[in-house]
Order: structure tokens, then C-alpha cells, then sequence
């Protein structure tokens, strides 16, 4: 029952996250996706490095054209919780912006409360920041520090999800572990930037 319930909240999740898709063709604003919209929640052992506090999912996104304006950051995740939790605790989350060359653009750092509040049902958390231009390449880079689990895709992965570490500067292709196996699947993260 429990499994049906979290497939329930994960397709009206979906559905929520394609109309956003729409909403935002609509309002002339775009959604930059790098994952294959086949969107999965899995309770998975992820590779960290030492030092995982400093370690970000990182999604690397091409603006359509040269003068573009990123306006937003949408992150499908789930908060774990335990069942008989009212609330979760409250944990710090961080979110920096980073240019190609990996040059701090913006940085943000808030409660996971006010973006991610469904406990043990995913959710699309949206963080906006203040407009600001992009010109290149660019990454979002979020750190979890496990107050949410970052929804993954598993289809058609093209090597634009990484693991970003703030204290050396270096980006690791994204892999995790299902089911405390030994063995690493490589994945998209479901971190999409809007903007016009």
C-alpha cells in the first residue's frame, strides 16, 4: 500500500511538474531540462566523498541562446521522514549558481522547510533567485546535507549530472548506489533551471 501511495504522489508530482513546463512556455519563460522526464524517487545509498557536507548535486545546463536570464531553480526530491515524525527536522540547505568555468555567480542558503514540506511524498521545491543573466554554460550545484532526497532519472544519462566539491573545485560524474549494492549506476539528476 505504502509503494502504491508513493507511485500515487510521484505521478501527481509529475503531472505538477509537466504543467509547470507548460505554464512556463506559456508565460514565455523556459525550462532547461537535462534529465529524460522519466523521473524516479528511490531510496538510494549515494557515493559521497569525504567531506560529503561540501559535496553539491551539480546539473549543467546550455541556455537556448546567448542573452538568457535564469529566473528560478525546480528540484524534484523527497524528504525522508520516519512514520511516526510530525515534522522533520530543520536542516540547512545551499544552492550556488556557478558559471562554466565554475565561478560563483550566486549562492543560497535557507531551512529545507519553506521549499520541501511533503513529508514522504515527493515535491518539486522551487527555489527563485534574483534575476540574473547568463551568458555560457552554466551549473546548478545543490547541496542536500540530507534533509532531502534529489529525484533521479536512470534513462538516457548523457553526463550532465555531477557531484560538485566546494573544497576542491572538482566535478565527479553522477552515480549511486540502489539498494546498498556495490555496484554504481550512473544518473540525471531532476534539477531543471526556468528563465527567459
Amino acid at each position: 500500500m505504502k509503494k502504491i501511495l508513493l507511485l500515487t504522489a510521484l505521478f501527481s508530482t509529475l503531472a505538477f511538474f509537466l504543467a509547470g513546463t507548460s505554464l512556463a512556455q506559456e508565460t514565455g519563460r523556459e525550462m532547461l531540462i537535462q534529465d529524460s522526464g522519466n523521473e524516479t524517487i528511490v531510496n538510494v545509498d549515494t557515493y559521497r566523498i569525504p567531506g560529503y557536507l561540501k559535496v553539491a548535486e551539480a546539473v549543467k545546463f546550455t541556455p537556448p541562446r546567448q542573452s538568457w536570464t535564469l529566473e528560478a531553480v525546480h528540484i524534484l526530491s523527497l524528504v525522508p521522514y520516519e512514520e511516526n515524525d510530525t515534522l522533520p527536522d530543520d536542516q540547512i540547505i545551499s544552492m550556488e549558481i556557478r558559471d562554466e568555468n565554475l565561478n560563483l555567480l550566486y549562492r543560497f542558503t535557507d531551512s529545507h522547510l519553506p521549499y520541501f514540506t511533503n513529508q514522504g511524498d515527493p515535491i518539486v521545491g522551487v527555489i527563485e533567485v534574483p534575476s540574473l543573466p547568463i551568458s555560457g554554460d552554466f551549473y546548478v550545484c545543490f547541496y542536500d546535507r540530507g534533509a532531502v532526497a534529489v529525484g533521479v532519472d536512470f534513462d538516457e544519462v548523457e553526463g550532465n549530472s555531477y557531484y560538485y566539491n566546494m573544497q576542491t573545485g572538482e566535478l565527479f560524474l553522477a552515480e549511486i548506489a540502489i539498494n546498498e549494492t556495490e555496484e554504481f549506476v550512473p544518473v540525471n539528476w531532476i534539477i531543471r533551471a526556468l528563465g527567459h
